[in-house]
């Protein structure tokens, strides 16, 4: 879709486009002060999302959301483009996400790498203990180094 493009949004504004985009897909996330986002659009219109934040001193790639009617349209690999390109200007590495397994070769367009859990800072260990308590979905980590 040549039509999308990405814009940076600071967590400290993007409340009022995040949390409606946020709902409309059926999540339950809210924006912080302290994330940054990168937002796909089509026109004036959120068509996705992805989240950095850095916490515990670890950079973090939080969450990421296509439209459903629109994904498998390259509107996600122009999302990772751009943060890719904001890891390296910013000299985030290592970078750390815990994606759906069956997205390794999506994330992998960009550097991330699945590693063992044992490699990952305990706290995202922790967290990938809940989400396990919660659904039947699998998980993995991955790294950018």
């Amino acid at each position: 879709m040549s039509n999308v493009y990405i814009k940076l949004i600071p967590g400290s504004e993007a409340a009022s486009i995040v949390d409606a985009f946020y709902a409309q897909e059926g999540k339950t996330h809210r924006a912080r002060d302290t994330d940054l986002f990168f937002a796909a659009f089509i026109e004036n219109t959120i068509v996705g999302i992805c989240r950095f934040c850095i916490e515990e001193n670890t950079p973090l790639l939080r969450s990421m959301i296509v439209h459903a009617p629109l994904r498998s349209q390259k509107i996600g690999a122009k999302i990772l483009e751009r943060f890719a390109q904001y890891l390296d200007e910013n000299n985030h590495h290592p970078t750390y996400c815990i994606p759906y397994d069956h997205l390794e070769n999506f994330y992998g367009m960009i550097g991330f790498k699945i590693i063992k859990e044992e490699e990952t800072p305990g706290f995202l260990q922790d967290r990938i203990q809940t989400y396990r308590k919660n659904t039947d979905d699998k998980f993995m980590f991955m790294r950018r180094d």
